[in-house]
């Protein structure tokens, strides 16, 4: 039966009959050393990598960085093996009573989803570089980490202790109910900054590793109200121990959730930008309510997983829609958006974007989900154009769905409702996720609101998303954002205006010295005008361009009325072309002066807090 629970006390004193042993004696060329050990092998053992990691829906190959395998019995004599595919291995295991694989894994990307390793730490994640043994997934799994604690003093995993206590001399050794857990627990070893503290009656502990300008006692303040604010949302916690990895890092991002844990990856100079410090804090806030959304309240197809091949579904708008729809609502209940600075950031950061994308006009958001191993993780410079990301788009989708369901029960049920009877749900049938249908119906459990004709349009077409209907009864209404073009300087001394905000199509980098297209929209006028991605400007109305800024100010310059001449370069053979500027729209979400006492209602029930 599939299950992702664990407490710790459950791995106390136990026996693994699979066990793997970590050796970091080549740390500083990026190398881990794995003995993976399995009992009772019976005639024939197949192992394997997984070629994904669940929560990034990519093929990733990670047996690509694994090399210098060895197959031995429990006497060392060597069995004959052979590769049966890209991340498998057959084994003539008869007679042995134990087999023992040994090989090599290069651990040298720094993302939330990979291994890095180097002399100052290492960072596991089990799914890339720990093999399973198929048909004995179910079965305990010990890890013994064989690493020198003088030098590496800390250990942070969601992966439960084996002995109370370890002899300082001895590997530490941690364990999981079966390889879904294993494969869902990261581990951070090194000396980064560790606190420990309970909460909400389960025990906490957060990881910081990195060096930068931030303070990480600041952060821990922060995270215990992110605890609190989404553990009272669904009632309580779901864990016995919950544990934070934080890698603070230059120019870095990104996140990846976990039963037990999370790993979030941020620039090191937090403190030195407040506005990416409280977007870290957002992030901080998606991560850990995935705790609830993703690792138990999923998809029907998520879980138990394929790790040999893609798993599709159609419901990633539930997985990550719901949840980028939540994180700045929950960034905002915890207090670090004002209610003013929350409206604005639903404009500017979902709505104006996703009207900035002309996908949204070519794929829905439940295809945009099940091509995510195509689409998504492997982008292009034409992929705008192409599909919505299911994070958006379903972000917007359950922004409309929230408001919908507060009108039509007159403020008197909201998506909260919905969160807890799919939490409900999850605890009477933990095995299996949840489909397109049941949510539907779960919905109308626990609102009342038959939301199945308006969300089957609003997933499944292309057509644009009806914010004027449904932000009506709040007195909500998405204006074009006013631009200030007056300047003054000095005792308020008149200057010269801004120039107007014009839209070309365009998308611009610099490199080596050159200014080079690197996107252009679908129906821009620099689509109009015969522009390619990889071409490079070399010239705006007859001015040198030397910098992607250039265009900027040459097409604000020349404004609405007039073309701009433009030479341009395609494999090295010169073109010319006219590109004519139009206005660029942003929207902002306000509420209007005449907003009646229901309508004030409505709006100060969505944002309670």
């Amino acid at each position: 039966m599939y299950s992702i629970e664990q407490r710790d006390r459950q791995l106390l004193n136990t026996s693994a009959t699979i066990r793997y042993h970590l050796y970091f004696d080549e740390a500083p060329r990026h190398l881990v050393r794995v003995v993976m050990e399995i009992d009772a092998p019976g005639d024939e053992l197949i192992t394997g990598f997984p070629v994904w990691t669940p929560g990034s829906y990519k093929v990733r190959d990670f047996s690509t960085n694994a090399g210098n395998f060895v197959v031995m019995d429990g006497a060392g004599s060597p069995l004959a093996w052979e590769w049966t595919g890209k991340n498998k291995i057959r084994i003539a295991a008869a007679g042995a009573e134990l087999v023992r694989i040994e090989y090599l894994y290069y651990a040298f990307e720094r993302t939330v989803r990979t291994s890095h390793i180097n002399r100052f730490h290492a960072f596991i994640n089990p799914s890339n570089c720990l093999m399973f043994a198929e048909g004995r997934q179910q079965s305990i799994h010990h890890v013994h980490f064989h690493h020198d604690r003088a030098v590496w003093k800390s250990l942070a995993t969601a992966l439960a202790p084996v002995h109370e206590q370890t002899d300082g001399g001895q590997p530490a050794v941690y364990g999981a109910l079966n390889y879904d857990i294993l494969a869902d627990s990261p581990v951070e070893i090194g000396n980064h900054f560790a606190v420990s503290f309970v909460q909400d009656g389960a025990q906490h502990d957060i990881a910081i590793a990195g060096h930068g300008n931030f303070d990480a006692q600041w952060i821990a303040e922060r995270i215990k109200t992110i605890i609190a604010t989404e553990a009272w949302l669904f009632g309580g916690l779901p864990y016995d121990r919950y544990v934070f990895i934080l890698q603070l890092y230059p120019n870095q991002r990104g996140g990846l959730e976990h039963a037990r844990s999370s790993v979030n990856m941020w620039d090191a100079n937090l403190a030195a930008d407040k506005e990416k410090a409280v977007q870290f804090l957002s992030l901080l806030c998606h991560e850990f309510f995935h705790t609830w959304n993703v690792k138990r309240i999923r998809p029907a197809e998520l879980g138990p997983f394929n790790y040999n091949a893609e798993n599709y579904t159609r419901m990633l708008w539930l997985a990550e829609g719901l949840t980028s729809y939540y994180d700045d609502l929950l960034t905002y209940r915890c207090g670090f958006y004002t209610r003013d600075e929350y409206l604005k950031l639903l404009a500017t950061e979902h709505i104006n974007k996703l009207a900035e994308i002309p996908g949204r006009l070519a794929m829905s958001v439940k295809d945009s989900s099940y091509l995510a191993w195509t689409k998504l993780y492997a982008p292009n410079a034409d992929s705008n154009n192409r599909f919505p990301s299911y994070y958006l788009k379903g972000g917007v989708v359950f922004l409309l769905l929230d408001l919908w369901i507060i009108a039509q029960t007159n403020g008197t049920k909201k998506m909260d409702d919905v969160l807890l009877a799919l939490w409900d749900r999850y605890q009477t049938r933990p095995e299996t996720g949840i489909t397109e249908q049941e949510f539907i119906e779960l919905v109308h459990q626990a609102t009342g609101v038959d939301i199945a004709e308006h969300f089957h349009e609003w997933l499944g077409s292309t057509g644009e998303l009806p914010y004027s209907d449904v932000f009506a009864p709040f007195g909500l209404v998405l204006e074009e954002k006013k631009s200030e073009r007056s300047q003054t300087f000095g005792e308020k001394q008149p200057f010269l205006p801004l120039p107007e905000k014009v839209y070309t199509g365009l998308k611009l980098k610099d490199e080596n010295g050159k200014t080079i297209v690197s996107q252009v929209d679908d129906g821009s006028p620099a689509a109009e005008a015969g522009i390619g991605v990889d071409d490079e400007v070399i010239a705006a109305n007859g001015r040198r361009v030397t910098s992607a800024k250039d265009i900027d100010t040459e097409a604000a310059l020349t404004g609405l009325d007039t073309p701009m001449l433009i030479l341009m370069s395609c494999d090295g053979a010169t073109y010319e072309t006219q590109l004519l500027p139009v206005h660029k729209t942003e929207w902002a979400l306000c509420i209007t002066d005449s907003e009646s006492a229901a309508s004030k209602m409505l709006v100060d029930y969505w944002l309670s807090r």
